[in-house]
Formats: structure tokens, sequence, C-alpha cells
């Protein structure tokens, strides 16, 4: 008599069962598509892709990528308060300058960056499902879609889709089943380097990283993924660098150092833009996500902790940091979608495992609820957000195409404003981010500031100002040029230039000639 067979053990509902190859690619894959056309939305209109607005950030960072590549170089140059990683990934779209006009070249890459965003909502979700399941990753996939704040900077040339996409591509070569081959650790090094060169912040990964895999162990396999973060970063930084040593550690270091204070400055409402009720849902799925990651990091079976104690690291320190930071804007926001989506899924997963025990309807009830909550909120928000246009700008744009020489220097205080018109910063020493410039002129004596405003008040910042417009035949003004005069130097510059658009004393973006 041959003996009964052992049964199976019943796989723990925490712990995933693989899916068939590509069973789980292609619902993520029509998801991203799906925020593709979210992103890409507000360019479907009769202006284009230029009609919709563009931030002052953006504008910074495409027209210096696309000096990098005429030979005017970050920190010898002129002032880029960054590492250069940034400005050599979107220098594909910053290329088009060289045979394109520079507002078909921007248009152009606009869409490139709605394509950088679906591809965050992939490898989100991808992640998520290796880890704890499909409702997991279909969640966090839906879940950065919809991310509002994630939306916006994912329509043009910022910092943080790209800090995104290299961090979560790091997370799903270093969170993968298993042991890690040498040419994976290398591999998610390489992308880890990458991250830091675009933001410093993309070293709170590596920290998240270490900690996720604690031992002995774990700490030697990481040697070559740090080791080949530090040689990614130093090949995308070193030569840059080196050029210009102590103008480098000006911007990048000093700089986010000593900086004023600026954005909005109370803890208490930084907080609650960071868990805005716009995105109500995925907010409550997320801190679900969070509380449950905290248990399992270290009561989960082992093969079940290094995901969860990654993300919520990654998330909390994260928030620390915003917190911490003496400037914020809410756009910052974005680079807490790459982990903050993930422990949605988490919490969604956990969730429609506690559902399974009600039977088979509420399950599926669950997890269409959860579904939705993770995306019906936040998408409205990015849908509204894609209807805003700027009129006034398109209307400069034609009248400097049509009454500026193309080689009669044109400085802007809002860079995309001249980008719009196919201008890019000219000059011998061009400058690019007046805001920065102006702030590293009035901390050039040693004074320390407690508000941007106070700073770009100052003698120093001024003068060196009134340097730059003197110099330019057209300036464009508009409300951030009107802000960072002083009352002191407005009565001189109006003394010296005369309006030419728009005609009377109609408020918006103006173009001023000089006298």
């Amino acid at each position: 008599m041959q003996p009964a067979p052992t049964p199976l053990a019943a796989p723990s509902p925490s712990v995933p069962l693989h899916a068939p190859r590509g069973l789980d690619v292609w619902p993520l894959l029509i998801v991203a598509l799906g925020a593709w056309v979210l992103r890409a939305l507000a360019f479907f209109h009769p202006s284009g892709a230029m009609g919709y607005p563009m931030d002052y950030d953006e504008g910074v960072y495409f027209s210096a990528a696309s000096l990098l590549l005429r030979g005017d170089l970050p920190y010898r140059d002129f002032i880029f308060v960054h590492p250069p990683g940034a400005l050599l990934l979107w220098a594909p779209g910053a290329a088009l300058t060289l045979g394109l006009d520079a507002a078909t070249a921007y248009g152009i890459t606009r869409y490139l960056a709605a394509t950088v965003g679906a591809l965050c909502v992939f490898l989100a979700g991808r992640v998520a499902w290796r880890a704890w399941g499909p409702i997991a990753g279909c969640v966090a996939a839906l879940a950065y879609a919809a991310y509002p704040e994630a939306a916006l900077v994912e329509r043009g040339t910022f910092l943080e889709p790209l800090l995104n996409v290299l961090c979560l591509g790091f997370a799903n070569l270093w969170l993968v089943p298993g042991p890690h081959s040498r040419a994976r650790r290398i591999g998610a090094g390489v992308l880890l380097g990458l991250a830091i060169s675009v933001k410093l912040p993309g070293v709170l990964w590596l920290i998240a990283a270490l900690f996720a895999r604690p031992g002995k162990d774990a700490w030697r396999q990481a040697i070559p993924t740090v080791l080949a973060a530090l040689a990614t970063f130093a090949v995308v930084v070193g030569p840059l660098a080196a050029l210009a040593p102590s103008e480098f550690l000006r911007d990048v270091i000093t700089f986010q150092a000593v900086r004023p204070a600026d954005g909005e400055a109370d803890r208490w409402l930084r907080l609650r833009d960071i868990f805005h009720e716009r995105r109500l849902g995925e907010v409550l799925l997320s801190l679900a996500g969070l509380c449950t990651a905290c248990v399992r990091a270290f009561r989960a079976p082992p093969e079940e902790r290094p995901a969860a104690r990654f993300f919520a690291c990654a998330f909390i320190l994260g928030v620390a940091l915003f917190l911490a930071s003496r400037s914020y804007f809410d756009q910052y926001n974005a680079h807490l979608a790459a982990s903050e989506a993930v422990l949605a899924g988490l919490g969604a997963s956990v969730l429609h495992a506690l559902s399974a025990r009600w039977g088979r309807s509420a399950s599926r009830a669950v997890a269409a609820l959860v579904l939705a909550a993770a995306c019906l909120p936040g998408a409205w928000h990015v849908v509204q957000s894609g209807q805003q246009q700027v009129p006034e700008v398109a209307a400069l744009s034609e009248y400097i195409r049509a009454n500026v020489p193309p080689k009669a220097c044109l400085f802007s205080f809002e860079p995309g404003w001249a980008l719009a018109a196919g201008r890019l910063p000219v000059g011998a020493t061009p400058i690019v981010d007046v805001y920065s410039t102006m702030l590293q002129d009035a901390m050039s004596t040693g004074d320390r500031f407690d508000e941007t405003t106070e700073a770009v008040s100052a003698p120093e910042a001024q003068q060196a100002l009134r340097v730059m417009l003197d110099s330019c035949r057209f300036v464009i003004l508009g409300g951030r040029g009107t802000w960072q005069l002083t009352p002191e130097s407005r009565p001189w510059f109006k003394q010296r230039f005369v309006r030419r658009f728009p005609e009377g004393d109609t408020g918006g973006v103006d173009l001023w000639e000089h006298r």
C-alpha cells in the first residue's frame, strides 16, 4: 500500500503567486497608456503643446540642456544649482533645437516627458505586482497615473520625472526575488547613480535599499551596487565639476545648504499638502500600506520583508526631507508618488485579502472599490489641470517673432516665455536661472537671508541684475520681473526701457525695449 501523497501547503495570502509570463504586463501597459493620455491631453488643443502653461523650472532645465549642447557649460559658464544629470538625460529633446525652432523642439519634448511618466506608472505597478500580487500592482499603477503632482511635472522637463523613473527602475532590480546576479546589482547601481546625479535626494533610495536587506551577507552583496552608483555619479558629474570645482560646490552644495526659505514655511501646511484631499482614496490606501509595511518589516517571513522595508523607508525619508527643508513647493510631492503609490498597492492588497473571508462577491466589490479609490479623485484634478491655457504668452510669442530681430539680445525673467518664442538665453555669460543667479549674488558677500524676497532685494542682487538688463535690447518683464525688481529698481528700469507689448497699461506678460 502506497503512502498517501503529502498535500501541498496553501500559499500565504500575503505572498502572491507568480502569474504566467506576460499576464502581469498587459494590465500595467494599458494603465501606462492611459496615464500617457491623461498627461498628453493638456497638449491636444488648437495651440498645441506650447499652449499649456510652462513652469519656471522646466524652462530653466530645457534651456540649460540646450546650451550645454552648444558648448556653454553649467557652473563654468552659467549658474545651475543641481547636479548635471538632468541636462544629459533631457539632451535628446534639447538636441532637437539644433535643427528645429526651440519652441517646436520643446513641444515635442513635452510628449517625451509624458512618456517618461507612463514608464514610471508601469514600473510602480510592476514592482508592487511582484511583491504583493495583481491587486497591488494595478492599484499602484493607477495611483501613480492619477497622482496630480506627478502628472503636472510629467508634462515638462522637470527633475522629478527622471528621478522617479530611475528610482523605480532601481527598485525593480533591487527587489527581484532570489539571489541577485552581479550584472543585476551593477545595473541597479548605475540607475541609482544616475538618480543621484539628477537630484541629490536620490541618495535616500540607497539608504532604503540598505535597510531593506540588513545583515552581513546582504551588505556584502550591496558593495557592487554602491560602487557602481559612485562610479556612475563620478562619470556624469566629474567632468563638468572638474572644469569649475569651486563654482560646482557653490552652486550644488553651498547654495542648497544656505539658501533662504521659499515656498510654504508652515510645516503643518506642508503636511496637509503631502496628504492632500484631492487624492483622498490613494492617501488612505497608502497610509494603510505604510502601517502594514511597518509591521511586516519586522514580523513577516524573511522573504516578505525587503519590499515592505524598502518602500516604507523611502516614503518616510522623503516626507521627513520635505518637512525639514528650508524651501518647499507642492510640486516636490511628485517624487513621493514613486513610493506612495506602491504603498497604496500594498494597502489595497491587504484590504482585498481581508475581504476574501466574506466570499467571492465581497472580494470583487472590494477590488473594484480600491481600484476606483486609487485613481478617480486624482484623475479628475489631472484632467482639470490639463485644460489650462496661456493665450497671453502665445500672443507675446507671435509679436516677438514678427518684431524682434533673431540676433537681438532678448532677456526674459521667465525662460519659458522666451522659449515659447523660439529663443534660448544668449550672451557671453548667458543667464539661464535668474532666480538662482540673484540669490547667489546676494549671498556672495557672506550675508544670510531668512526669506527669498529679502535676498532679491539686496543691493548686490539688484546691481548684478541691472548689469544684465542694460546689456540686452529687449526684456520680457511680466509678474516675475516686477517681483524681482525693488521699488528703487523699477523707476530705473522704466527710465531706460519703453514698453512695446502689449499696448496700453494692461497687465500680464510684457515686452520692453531699451531706449
